[in-house]
């Protein structure tokens, strides 16, 4: 899935979801999303924070997908339903409306 088409063609840089938003993608917890991160079971950043406060994490949506396995490509799906999404109203963000607002 490229980055252009998750983005909606607004910029080639990488997605980037919260822990909260890509539970809500995979219908799972938060702690199970940052247990994946507590594992490097899939890739994330850590956002600049003071010493001894919460680390805050996001995850580029483009390693999350690539991480799942199995037999079902969940990225392709997101992906025709992002163009499908885009034919009918160009400035329709198909993940902000799965996942929630993005930051």
């Amino acid at each position: 899935m490229s980055s252009r088409l998750v983005d909606g063609g607004a910029s080639t840089l990488p997605r980037l979801v919260t822990v909260t938003q890509a539970a809500r993608l995979l219908a799972v917890s938060g702690d199970t999303v940052r247990n994946w991160i507590r594992r490097r079971t899939i890739p994330y950043i850590i956002l600049p924070h003071e010493e001894g406060a919460k680390s805050e994490y996001r995850i580029p949506l483009q390693g999350l997908l690539s991480c799942l396995a199995g037999t079902y490509d969940l990225g392709a799906d997101l992906e025709a339903v992002a163009r499908a999404a885009k034919e009918i109203d160009p400035a329709v963000d198909v993940l902000e409306k799965l996942s929630g607002p993005l930051q």
